[in-house]
């Protein structure tokens, strides 16, 4: 059984930098490899950003960790996800500081159910997101997923 959550989540799709400056910027930089690779258009970052202005930060799910989407249809080109970590956080509201901004760009419907049910049994863990937090580049990060997926089945 292949873990589509690290088959989505790769060196090429996993930054890590000191801060950014607003969390508009974070979805920015964090969708930069999908934009990219052609997997999502321009248009898709736009969504995402003006959905959360929208309906507030729902999209902070769990403490430290926000996972920005919008609907296929506007500008998916390819099932994808992207990982962002940053040292400091940015504030996604008042009392919603992130660490982790992880793009889901889902193709249709159902695709992306499997990969993110896969990062929720990942990020149900707090210890496990500090850990990912602590990491010192991506290979760090992909090593976490790896054990924390595996260790989820």
């Amino acid at each position: 059984m292949t873990n589509l959550l690290t088959e989505l989540l790769t060196l090429d799709t996993i930054q890590t930098t000191n801060e950014v400056a607003s969390w508009q910027d974070a979805i920015r930089v964090a969708s930069l490899p999908l934009l990219q690779q052609n997997k999502i258009e321009k248009r898709y970052i736009q969504a995402m950003i003006e959905s959360i202005e929208l309906h507030g930060p729902y999209v902070v799910l769990t403490p430290k960790v926000a996972i920005p989407h919008a609907r296929p249809t506007d500008g998916v080109n390819e099932l994808s996800m992207s990982l962002l970590q940053l040292q400091k956080p940015v504030f996604f509201g008042p009392d919603k500081p992130v660490y982790l901004v992880i793009v889901l760009a889902a193709s249709d419907n159902t695709s992306h159910l499997q990969a993110l049910v896969e990062l929720t049994q990942v990020l149900q863990e707090p210890s496990h997101i500090d850990n990912i937090i602590g990491c010192k580049g991506p290979a760090c990060i992909i090593e976490k997923l790896t054990q924390y997926a595996a260790k989820e089945r």
